[in-house]
């Protein structure tokens, strides 16, 4: 029978070859070279974390686009929106008129139009209104709010529900092309 100090000797020797051993399993691959087979398309000309994009004409903001990454691609022409985008939309007075969030998204070159995807959520800050779905565009040009995606829109007077919307970037005036629910209060 083996006394507990040769006992505790052997387990100490025994955690010591594992821990060895599993060190030498844990760092296999890491001791090699890096990858050097990317493709010059592949990467983007830019990156950017924590970032705030400003979209302006003629010295007036239009809208404010903050991202947690953001990648630009020039050859491709857009810029990859990417761990959460905010875009806060203006008025001529330079106030906030709306605000559209999503978790990622894509801004067009040279047109700076915007797409946002996944749990998109459009607020208007002066008529409470507020849009909810996939993915939602908005044009810079023309200052509006569109999307061809199944959309839910609460009010204070109603809520609607449909496959399609187009919008002002104030939210005021509002269509749903096919609407497949409507409840008043």
């Amino acid at each position: 029978m083996l006394d507990c100090t040769t006992k505790c000797g052997f387990i100490k020797k025994f955690l010591i070859v594992i821990g060895i051993l599993f060190m030498f399993y844990s760092c296999e691959n890491k001791f090699g070279p890096p990858r050097t087979d990317y493709k010059s398309e592949e990467l983007p000309d830019q990156e950017s974390w924590n970032s705030t994009v400003i979209f302006s004409d003629s010295g007036k903001v239009k809208a404010i686009l903050k991202a947690g990454h953001i990648s630009v691609y020039n050859s491709r022409y857009y810029t990859l929106v990417e761990d959460g985008a905010i875009v806060d939309f203006y008025d001529e007075n330079g106030e906030i008129v709306s605000t559209l969030t999503g978790k990622r998204g894509k801004v067009l070159e040279p047109s700076k139009d915007i797409e946002i995807y996944d749990s998109v959520i459009v607020v208007g800050k002066k008529n409470n209104t507020l849009v909810t779905t996939k993915r939602m565009n908005w044009n810079n040009e023309k200052r509006r709010v569109y999307s061809d995606a199944f959309v839910k829109i609460k009010t204070e007077k109603e809520e609607i529900e449909g496959y399609g919307f187009e919008s002002d970037q104030n939210l005021k005036n509002y269509k749903v092309f096919k609407v497949t629910g409507i409840i008043t209060k």
